[in-house]
């Protein structure tokens, strides 16, 4: 039997045990379990990034009218910048409206089961991977000029778009995760798991944001995880950065430059 896309959400217990055998990865995640209590598996396809925050974030919304109505906006705004960028509506027409599509019955149905049989049937699913990978590479495209000075020397942007974001089996990096971040504003918290005897590092995208999504990289891959209570907050109020240039969170890029000189 296939692995499902995203799994039921189980207790951060279960994942410690699975890693008992590492015991540096033993130690920080029962740290974690200071701060979270439940863990959801994305499937490790190359895609767990975008569709784990894709998901996360819906679950999240799941009964909040407002924000999920400011989200749905989002959405329908971010055709306009994937036109803008070159590409061809009639070639991402069907991922757009699939997206939309769970973005409108996350708002009228408000079901967690229905959210999970979208995410875990591959066709759906796998559109809405496409379109926020068209959207992250959008975002980086019509930006070229800044972003630029973070890609290897040799590579453009859109090079390094095609090759590194738009393709469904390329894993994502910082660049990735703050452009889509920023493109539909969703606050977002990564804990960050290694093998160094250091505490754990975690970066909240857009920088100044109160995150409502929490997602753990532990051996470049992403899950979600859970608090005891996540507040809803309104991204428009809480990020200190908005949509525009001038608001990129340029304290995360420069914590990143090395990272992104690599890429």
């Amino acid at each position: 039997m296939s692995e499902e896309f995203i799994s039921e959400k189980f207790d951060l217990a279960l994942l410690i045990e699975e890693n008992s055998k590492v015991s540096v990865y033993q130690r920080k995640l029962k740290d974690l379990q200071n701060q979270y209590h439940s863990v959801r598996k994305t499937r490790a396809d190359g895609s767990c990034f975008y569709r784990g925050l894709c998901f996360a974030y819906l679950e999240f919304l799941l009964g909040k009218q407002q924000e999920i109505l400011r989200f749905k906006h989002l959405v329908v705004q971010s055709k306009s910048e994937v036109v803008m960028a070159g590409f061809q509506e009639h070639l991402f027409k069907h991922h757009y409206e699939t997206f939309l599509s769970i973005v409108e019955m996350a708002e009228l149905d408000g079901s967690i089961s229905s959210l999970l049989t979208a995410f875990n049937q591959q066709c759906s699913s796998d559109s809405v991977v496409q379109y926020v990978r068209l959207v992250a590479s959008a975002y980086l495209r019509n930006r070229a000029e800044f972003y630029q000075h973070f890609i290897r020397e040799g590579m453009t942007v859109v090079d390094f778009c095609a090759q590194n974001v738009e393709q469904m089996a390329m894993e994502c990096d910082h660049i990735q995760i703050i452009a889509l971040t920023q493109a539909l504003e969703i606050p977002l918290q990564v804990e960050y798991v290694d093998k160094t005897e250091n505490v754990i590092n975690h970066h909240i995208f857009p920088e100044g944001c109160s995150p409502s999504v929490f997602m753990l990289f532990l051996e470049h891959h992403f899950n979600i995880l859970y608090r005891e209570e996540q507040t809803s907050w309104s991204l428009m109020d809480k990020c200190q950065s908005g949509r525009e240039d001038k608001s990129l969170p340029f304290t995360v890029v420069v914590d990143f430059t090395q990272q992104f000189k690599q890429l």
